[in-house]
């Protein structure tokens, strides 16, 4: 017993010779902060000390270290964490002293970060979800008029664009008007408007200049960011003041390709002018402002081919002609104005501040037709955040206001429909992550958002509330990572409170190589409008003078549309399998992901009759119950309901059904190392599967359901030198079915089509000045991606780029 105690004494001293300083020697600190090349905090970073005493520590969340009770003299410090370039100092530490050091550390190769998985600053290749980046090679380079173009290389992304200003975007999903399944942010500020659950793309501050990448999600992801982003989020993260300053002043003028009897040529351009400045160590901002200008797209001619629709039991739509539904087609003028001020606070955290307000004008299409948006339609919006460390708050306000007649469609008057709208937005955000016991990286958060309406199609949707909060546990291992989250939202106009789990299993058998397996739940809250609609107007007219010669005016019948208050949420369940594999040091890219989803309660307008019946909805009009200013006898309705010709009454949202849909992704990408990129991918996405029994009521008529194209491919080439810079990108899309336009006669395919685009430019006078080149649509075939839409024809660019 005696010699144990003394071999444990024995070992206690030899132990406390390393860790301790010297008898009589009073220790010191060495504290400080790791960052990356972009002064974003690195978690996970191992400091080890050596010297008299041998100590190693890891970097806190915020990038935080402190290394405690050290032997004075000279010490090494090694900084090390994997795909990082390794820093190796040496420091002569005093007796008693307290040292602060910080690491900025470079990678080893290329390494993309971003925000939009996890709300953490993470390595895009250990995000729990599949995500996307479009880098400022691509937004330099590519020509594009809008954001959509800049994604449309994006594997399972739909871009489809059906006026000049009118752009849908979804991922894993069809992208038809008005889609309302994807999310959309600017550093995390949304750009979705709960009035309709839409997104307007035109109407982001910021200019293409300002934004250093777009990060696109690809699938669901209200586990981080709530309700709505159901098929995915499109976060555009904006370039940091400090590290952009100068002038920068943008003039692009183009031409748009047009037949002689859509007006011959017609025109395009911006005008941007964007300046940065540092005046202090602790003050930076950025001041953009810009205006967009393009003259009205193409619009289709001729019939639309009666077809099947893709889902059984097939419907026979269709056959209606463009040239009885001629409308004035407008252009769009959208001009904007951004602010930015980053202020640091003596190690105190940093405050943003930012506010901006953007107008737009032209063509929004519906599924009841085009409606202008007119001069004066904005939104205008400002936003503080704090943050210090892991930890942020922020607080932000859109107001969005606009009047928009229709184009086509008449109310119950036989006046143009219109549908005027405001929604203002307030909402707090806070979260925190840290890490704990080495290998949990926690994260929480939540938010508090109050929605105001004042829309002239709901009379009775005045506001609503809604909050919601996440934790978040990714558990790292020797080769696996464990990611763990959970989120809960109420909001007022639902019964129960929504619960979006998120689980990912990463496994790296090896470096470069990982392998994952995920299942998340999303959902989409109803709208405003979803509840509390009521629209009549004319939904066809019926040709009477068979019965009477007299009539030989066709007869407007009216419909009505209502929302309805008692809806539920539509949820999205999601599982996931992928590879990647990052190669030749990080320049070369490889990844495979297979998914299954599928849709319940399913949120829909157009309903079957079952359904509509069910919910105790008249959805023909009798005669006991005739339309509005029926000129002949009532009888009249029920013969014609005998010859099968029923007159629409009523049309309600309802929660109807389960859809099933599933999809393959590949893509490839290689860097070399004087700045070109090569990269393809391509896209499988089944047609959707309606998982409800025919004959059910919950089963949606199979004319109401849009499909994706089965088959997307995209290839292309990006060089981005100190002196030359150019792109040429390959789009191929197969035909969608679209169950939008007026009536059914007026649904169906649109074509398949190749988009080919090119760009060739310079710098000057070492980058002072950059011309360009851009062409979309090199070849000048007609694509028209909406069967509702404009035709898009070849569009030629002139851009100059000054830096100041």
């Amino acid at each position: 017993m005696k010699s144990a105690i003394t071999q444990t004494a024995l070992v206690a001293a030899l132990v406390m010779s390393f860790v301790a300083p010297a008898a009589g020697q009073e220790p010191g600190v060495i504290f400080g902060r790791v960052v990356d090349y972009n002064g974003l905090p690195l978690p996970g970073v191992t400091i080890a000390v050596q010297g008299q005493a041998n100590r190693s520590v890891l970097s806190t969340v915020d990038g935080r270290f402190r290394a405690v009770n050290l032997s004075p003299g000279a010490l090494e410090l090694t900084v090390a964490m994997p795909g990082f370039v390794t820093i190796e100092e040496v420091i002569d530490l005093a007796e008693g002293k307290t040292v602060e050091i910080d690491f900025k550390m470079q990678p080893a190769f290329e390494k993309t970060v971003v925000v939009s998985a996890s709300r953490n600053t993470v390595l895009l290749e250990d995000t729990p979800t599949t995500i996307s980046v479009v880098g400022r090679d691509i937004i330099e380079t590519r020509p594009a008029q809008n954001v959509g173009d800049l994604m449309r290389e994006v594997p399972g992304a739909n871009v489809v664009q059906s006026s000049a200003r009118d752009v849908n975007v979804a991922t894993r999903g069809p992208s038809p008007f008005l889609t309302g399944s994807q999310l959309a942010l600017v550093d995390g500020r949304p750009l979705f408007f709960d009035f309709f659950n839409v997104i307007f793309w035109d109407l982001s501050a910021v200019q293409t200049n300002d934004i250093e990448q777009i990060e696109v999600v690809r699938g669901p992801a209200s586990t981080m960011w709530g309700a709505n982003a159901a098929t995915g989020v499109v976060n555009m993260v904006t370039r940091a003041p400090r590290t952009s300053q100068g002038l920068e002043f943008a003039v692009i003028g183009g031409l748009l390709s047009r037949s002689s009897d859509a007006g011959g040529t017609g025109a395009m351009g911006s005008l941007n002018i964007r300046w940065a400045d540092a005046p202090t160590e602790k003050l930076a901002y950025r001041l953009s402002a810009g205006v967009f200008y393009s003259d009205p797209l193409e619009r289709p001619t001729g019939m639309i081919p009666e077809v099947p629709t893709p889902v059984d039991p097939p419907v026979t739509v269709g056959g209606g002609s463009y040239d009885d539904v001629f409308y004035d087609n407008n252009g769009t003028l959208q001009p904007k104005f951004d602010l930015r001020i980053d202020q640091e606070l003596d190690g105190e955290g940093r405050i943003l501040y930012s506010a901006g307000i953007a107008y737009t004008e032209g063509i929004i299409q519906t599924p009841i037709g085009p409606f202008d948006a007119q001069r004066g339609t904005r939104l205008a919006y400002g936003q503080i955040a704090y943050h210090r460390g892991s930890f942020r708050i922020r607080s932000f306000a859109n107001y969005l206001t606009g009047k928009a007649p229709s184009l086509l469609s008449v109310d119950a008057n036989l006046d143009p429909l219109r549908i005027d709208f405001k929604n203002g937005v307030y909402d707090v955000d806070a979260g925190w992550s840290d890490l704990f016991g080495g290998r949990h990286l926690m994260s929480f958060g939540g938010n508090v958002r109050y929605n105001t309406f004042d829309l002239s199609i709901c009379p009775d949707a005045d506001d609503r509330f809604q909050t919601g909060a996440y934790i978040q546990d990714e558990i790292r291992f020797s080769t696996f990572t464990l990611a763990l989250a959970a989120r809960a939202d109420y909001f007022s106009n639902l019964e129960e409170v929504n619960f979006s789990p998120r689980a990912a299993l990463i496994w790296s058998p090896v470096p470069g190589h990982s392998f994952k397996a995920s299942f998340s739940r999303a959902f989409r809250a109803p709208s405003a409008v979803e509840n509390f609609m009521e629209l009549s107007f004319v939904g066809g007219y019926v040709p009477l003078d068979a019965f009477d010669p007299r009539l030989t005016e066709p007869f407007p019948l009216v419909v009505n549309m209502y929302g309805n208050p008692d809806l539920k949420a539509e949820t999205i369940d999601s599982f996931e399998i992928g590879y990647s594999a990052v190669l030749n040091g990080g320049l070369t890219h490889f990844d495979a992901n297979i998914y299954v989803s599928e849709i319940r309660d399913k949120l829909a307008n157009f309903t079957s009759t079952e359904a509509l019946i069910e919910a105790g909805v008249e959805p023909y009009y009798t005669s006991e119950n005739p339309p509005p200013g029926w000129p002949l006898n009532p009888i009249v309705i029920d013969f014609l309901a005998l010859q099968g010709v029923y007159l629409p009454a009523n049309y309600k949202y309802l929660n109807i059904g389960s859809v099933r849909s599933a999809g393959l992704e590949l893509s490839a990408s290689h860097t070399f190392r004087r700045g070109l990129t090569l990269f393809s991918n391509y896209s499988y996405q089944v047609l959707p599967e309606l998982l409800d029994p025919v004959g059910d009521p919950d089963r949606p008529p199979s004319e109401t359901i849009n499909t994706p194209p089965l088959h997307r491919f995209n290839a292309g080439v990006t060089y981005n030198g100190q002196t030359y810079l150019g792109n040429l990108t390959v789009n191929y899309s197969d035909r969608a079915f679209f169950a939008q336009g007026i009536q059914p006669f007026y649904y169906g395919y649109s074509d398949a089509y190749t988009l080919v685009s090119a760009s060739v430019g310079r710098r000057w006078s070492d980058g002072w000045l950059t011309t360009s080149l851009k062409v979309l649509n090199l070849f000048d075939d007609p694509v028209q991606q909406h069967v509702f839409g404009d035709v898009l024809r070849r569009t030629v660019m002139l851009e100059a780029l000054f830096k100041f």
